[in-house]
C-alpha cells in the first residue's frame, strides 16, 4: 500500500510583543485615570438621581476642585465632599460678616445674625462630621452632615420671616451652592452606612 504522504501545516504561533515595564506602566497610568474618574462620575449619577436638584454637572466640578478626587473611592469622595462643604461653610460665614459691616438697616443685619449663627454651627457639625468620617462612624457623619445641611434654609428663613420688610436675601445663590455641595456629602456619606 501506498502510503499517504502528510501535508504538514505550519505551526501558527500567539505573536508576541515585546513589552518593556515602561510600557506596561505606561498603560497602566493611561487607564487607571479613566477606570478612577468613572467612580466620580458614577457617584454623582447616583447621587443626582436620588437628588435631582444637585444637578450632576455641579457635583462632577465640585468634587474635581480636589486633586484626590481622581484616585479616590467612595469613602474619599465623602472625605472631600465634606471638606469642600467645610471650606464653602468657612467662606460664608466671612461673606456674611462682611455685609454686617457694610449693611445699615437693623432687620437686615438681624437676618445676617441669624445666618452667621447658623452657619458657626454649621462649621462646628461639618467638623464633627470629618473625624467621625475619619473614623468611618458613618451613621454619625450623618447625623452631623444633616444637622450642617440645615444652614441654608434656615439662613434664609431669616429673610422670610417678616415678608413686609421688602429684603430679599444677598446670600440666596451662596446659601445653594452650600446646600448643594452638603447635600453630596450627606448623599454619598449616606450609601456607606
Amino acid at each position: 500500500m501506498k502510503e499517504k504522504k502528510r501535508e504538514e501545516k505550519p505551526i501558527m504561533r500567539p505573536l508576541m510583543i515585546p513589552l518593556s515595564h515602561t510600557t506596561i506602566l505606561s498603560l497602566l497610568l493611561f487607564i487607571s485615570p479613566i477606570a478612577e474618574a468613572s467612580i466620580l462620575e458614577e457617584t454623582c449619577k447616583r447621587v443626582t438621581a436620588a437628588r435631582p436638584n444637585i444637578g450632576y454637572e455641579f457635583c462632577v466640578t465640585s468634587l474635581r476642585t480636589d486633586p484626590g478626587s481622581s484616585s479616590a473611592d467612595l469613602h474619599g469622595l465623602a472625605v472631600i465632599a465634606t471638606r469642600l462643604s467645610l471650606a464653602d461653610a468657612t467662606k460664608m460665614e466671612s461673606r456674611i460678616d462682611q455685609l454686617m459691616v457694610v449693611k445699615s438697616k437693623p432687620f437686615l443685619k438681624d437676618c445676617l445674625s441669624v445666618c452667621s449663627e447658623v452657619y458657626s454651627e454649621a462649621i462646628d457639625h461639618l467638623n464633627d462630621a470629618i473625624r467621625n468620617l475619619e473614623a468611618r462612624l458613618y451613621r454619625e457623619t450623618v447625623t452631623f452632615l444633616s444637622a450642617a445641611l440645615d444652614a441654608p434654609d434656615n439662613c434664609e428663613d431669616a429673610f422670610g420671616d417678616d415678608a413686609g420688610s421688602g429684603l430679599s436675601s444677598p446670600l440666596a445663590k451662596e446659601d445653594e451652592d452650600y446646600g448643594r455641595l452638603a447635600d453630596i456629602a450627606l448623599t454619598i456619606t449616606a450609601s456607606l452606612g
